[in-house]
């Protein structure tokens, strides 16, 4: 690294960008943050240094605070023009005890020393690059060392930390993978291209299994940070996974013209979707659905075959349920508003169709209206009501 001159410099960081494939602009602040590293260190300085590539080489500078420096310069009697330093503007992220943070396009600065008066988050300070008194020969023996020592681990970082941010954008967007290790108790790897998410058992369709190669589609539900690194969690059973795939699917949903108030699922089993149209032109069940269903089964499919009931709003409690029933036929709901509960009254050919397979069409009636669904067959009912009858009198 040493003797490099700036066009030489540039030629490398254009190389690595295209080796790494990553913007120019990251590499060139890893390697600056690499030799400010090694600068400090040899140096054993505190507080803020950059350094930037000039025409006459690497130079670098320490970064006070205006009001600050000029205080300095005065107590030390010196006679100096602050208009010779260059300057930069930056704003206030916050104060604490101990000192204030500020942004600038130059990077974040924290300073220690403050300027005398109240500062608050939000305002803008002045701050000046002091050029730092050092021979060039010795800056350029600290940029090798740094290029040689610690660049590619502050590259590595740059790239992990802009990784995050790319991805951080698409948190609740549908992403695509290929399975990269299936985890002995069911987790998975899966590589996104850039990085690689887990994919738990308890996220996965139950009737779904993968192998290593395998094509995911699935929801990328979190993205955060485990000990300062990227942590991306994947969702094929949240019902915000299926909301995504309707929006992408029915351009009414994506237009607005339909709304999708809530969604629950038993995933690989059913799932209801509660829908309104502020449009009275609009039938939003029939535009979700299609002729024969035709628009929704993409998404069953998707889903390993997961039945999608598309059910209408109503602000009446007893036609919510009864829309909710899909697809059983309701013959009477009574409400019982104190308990929260309803009585739901079927055909006696469609109990075990209201119920559903294990109880899950009853289930997700309850998740969706709030309502615990007592459900009985016709003839249940009306014995009940005969035996009530017979009480009374």
């Amino acid at each position: 690294m040493a003797q490099l001159n700036v066009e030489q410099i540039r030629k490398l960081i254009k190389q690595i960008a295209q080796e790494r494939d990553v913007k120019e602009s990251l590499v060139e602040k890893a390697l600056k943050d690499a030799i400010v590293t090694a600068i400090k260190k040899g140096k054993n300085l505190k507080g803020n240094l950059i350094v930037e590539f000039t025409e006459e080489g690497i130079k670098p500078y320490l970064v006070e605070l205006k009001e600050v420096f000029e205080k300095k310069k005065r107590e030390a009697g010196e006679i100096f023009n602050i208009d010779r330093y260059k300057q930069l503007e930056g704003t206030i992220l916050h104060k604490t005890k101990n000192g204030i943070k500020v942004k600038t396009e130059k990077g974040i600065f924290f300073f220690k020393e403050l300027p005398e008066g109240e500062l608050e988050g939000g305002d803008k300070v002045k701050l000046v690059l002091v050029p730092l008194e050092i021979e060039p020969e010795e800056v350029d023996y600290y940029a090798a060392k740094a290029a040689k020592e610690t660049f590619l681990k502050e590259l590595n970082q740059a790239i992990r930390e802009q990784t995050f941010r790319e991805f951080k954008e698409l948190e609740g967007d549908i992403v695509y993978g290929l399975v990269r290790k299936v985890l002995p108790k069911g987790d998975i790897i899966v590589d996104l291209g850039k990085i690689e998410a887990v994919f738990p058992k308890n996220e996965q369709i139950p009737t779904e299994t993968y192998k290593v190669n395998d094509r995911i589609k699935a929801l990328l539900w979190k993205v955060e940070k485990k000990k300062g690194k990227p942590y991306l969690v994947l969702s094929r059973t949240h019902p915000l996974f299926l909301r995504r795939l309707l929006e992408n699917e029915i351009a009414e949903i994506d237009e607005g013209k339909v709304e999708i108030k809530k969604i629950v699922r038993e995933p690989g089993e059913r799932a209801k979707v509660l829908v309104i149209s502020r449009d009275s032109k609009i039938d939003p069940v029939g535009v979700i659905l299609g002729v024969r269903g035709e628009r929704v089964q993409p998404i069953s499919k998707e889903l390993s075959g997961e039945k999608i009931d598309i059910v209408r709003y109503s602000e009446k409690p007893e036609e919510l349920i009864k829309n909710a029933m899909v697809p059983a036929k309701v013959l009477k709901v009574n409400i019982k508003p104190k308990e929260k509960r309803a009585e739901v009254v079927v055909p006696d050919n469609q109990l075990s169709l209201a119920i559903g397979k294990k109880g899950v069409n009853v289930k997700l009636v309850h998740k969706l209206t709030g309502y615990n669904i007592d459900i009985f067959s016709e003839s249940d009912y009306k014995r009940l009501e005969n035996l009530k009858e017979k009480q009374v009198s």
